[in-house]
Order: structure tokens, then C-alpha cells, then sequence
């Protein structure tokens, strides 16, 4: 590390070849740049000439767009980023619809299933149930009557 950091900026890389692609791409980036710069200084925005321009107000002009450039509403929301990096825009096969549809129905009538299931007990006899509660009362209770005794 040195002791004093060099905060100079640095000299521009050298230009390429003349006849090479690479010449042809600066040139055009260029004449591009000082466009926009000369509107610039004349007080053209961009921006503003979007806003009030009438042909972009149709709202028909997205999907025609979309269509030339061969976009699916799908990619439309697509990130620019690697796969691992950006946000997933599939979605797994049980939040569409169709599997919700099929999982409330699955639930719907597992439900009606448990409802539908009545479990009976046999009737007993007046003095067997009376002989019973009097056998568990004595069992429960040390002999002492309660006022609910009788």
C-alpha cells in the first residue's frame, strides 16, 4: 500500500485500429452522444418530447410493440440477471389455480368424510345406568352425601 494513495485519473485507452469493428461501434456511439448533446444545448428533453408525443398514447402500442420485439407477457417480467440472482418469475405448480382448485376440493371432502361419520353407543338400560353412576359416585366420593345427592 503505498503511503500516499494516487487519486489521478488515468490517460484514455488508445483508439482502435481504423478499419476494425471495434472503430466502426466507437464511431457511431459517438455521433450518437453528440446528438443528444446538441439537443441539449437547444433544450429538447427527451423525456418531455415522450410525454407529448400522441402516438404514445395509445394503448394499443404496448402489445404491437411487445409483438415486434417477439416479448411474452411472461418475459416482460424478466429480470436482466443471471438465474441464480435475480427474483424466480415461475411459480411452482400449486400456486396456479388449477392445483388450489384441486387441493380445496381434496380438503373439501375429507371434510364431508369426517362429518359424515357418526359414531353410536349402544342404549343401556335405565337401572344399569343408574347402578353405574351410583357405583362411580361410591368409588369417587369417601360416603359423604352432597346436597346433589338424593
Amino acid at each position: 500500500m503505498p503511503t500516499m494513495p494516487n487519486f489521478d485519473i488515468p490517460d484514455s485507452p488508445p483508439p482502435p485500429p481504423v478499419n476494425s469493428e471495434e472503430a466502426a461501434v466507437l464511431a457511431a456511439t459517438t455521433k450518437k452522444i453528440e446528438r443528444f448533446l446538441e439537443l441539449k444545448k437547444k433544450g429538447v428533453h427527451f423525456n418531455e418530447r415522450l410525454q407529448n408525443s400522441t402516438s404514445l398514447r395509445n394503448p394499443s402500442l404496448l402489445p404491437k410493440l411487445m409483438q415486434f420485439a417477439d416479448i411474452t407477457r411472461e418475459d416482460s417480467y424478466r429480470s436482466s440477471l443471471p438465474e441464480g440472482l435475480g427474483i424466480s418469475v415461475t411459480w411452482p405448480e400449486e400456486c396456479y389455480v388449477e392445483g388450489l382448485l384441486r387441493q380445496n376440493e381434496r380438503k373439501q371432502k375429507k371434510k364431508l368424510a369426517e362429518r359424515d361419520k357418526v359414531d353410536f353407543v349402544p342404549a343401556v338400560a335405565k337401572d344399569e345406568a343408574k347402578a353405574q353412576v351410583q357405583s362411580a359416585a361410591s368409588e369417587v366420593g369417601s360416603g359423604k352425601k352432597s346436597r346433589f345427592d338424593k
